[in-house]
């Protein structure tokens, strides 16, 4: 009776059914499982936020050079005009070409996560563990473009402009299809997001079924 009495008064106090290994050492094994399961499936969700952020901040930069691009892709199409354009014309525009080049590049050293350097070639293909173990199916690739890459001509003269057309609008390709791929990732990682949530509950309550005390039953095995 002391025993029993002993063992009701840990479970009501603690709320958990299993106190001691000796209590249920199967159970005891296979909560404990479960807790490090859940342990690992919160910290991926965390892991899989962070990487949305990641890529919020990527997306918002090249977003930013889309725009100076653009600006780029007319004033090259502007400098192309040879019939109407002076010398002293087509200098102005290449004054302006010039800085948004030298902002682009300014860019590729600039823009970082974490002191992480994203577009100077440095960041590569890296990976996020989205998971709760150690496998390949727990593990997505960040993609970050090498601004660095990207080569200019002038547009002091309309042949140099034609070139440079060209030059921007596949610079203006790359950089949509890069923007496309981070899209896609983020919204990937908030599926992946609600698939580790939906995890975490369930198993939560896998794991309350056998780790936490039933207080009516054991109120009344009190009482008894």
């Amino acid at each position: 009776t002391n025993l029993g009495l002993q063992t009701s008064l840990a479970r009501l106090s603690s709320g958990l059914r299993i106190n001691w290994a000796a209590d249920d050492p199967s159970g005891l094994a296979i909560a404990k499982g479960m807790e490090a399961q859940i342990g690992g499936i919160r910290t991926a969700v965390q892991n899989a936020e962070d990487g949305i952020n990641l890529i919020r901040t990527a997306d918002g930069s090249l977003a930013a050079t889309h725009e100076i691009l653009l600006r780029m892709r007319d004033l090259a199409v502007r400098a192309a005009n040879e019939a109407t354009l002076t010398t002293a014309d087509l200098t102005r525009l290449d004054n302006e070409f010039q800085s948004l080049v030298d902002e682009i590049t300014r860019k590729s050293a600039a823009v970082t996560f974490n002191t992480k350097v994203l577009f100077d070639g440095t960041y590569g293909t890296q990976a996020l563990q989205i998971g709760p173990d150690n496998d390949a199916n727990y593990q997505l690739d960040v993609d970050m473009d090498d601004l660095t890459a990207y080569a200019f001509t002038d547009i002091a003269s309309a042949g140099a402009a034609q070139t440079s057309i060209d030059e921007v609008q596949s610079a203006i390709n790359s950089i949509s299809d890069v923007r496309a791929n981070l899209g896609i990732q983020e919204r990937r990682l908030n599926y992946i997001i609600d698939d580790l949530k939906a995890a975490d509950i369930n198993i939560s309550a896998a794991k309350s079924r056998i780790l936490d005390a039933d207080m009516a039953v054991e109120i009344s095995e009190f009482t008894r």
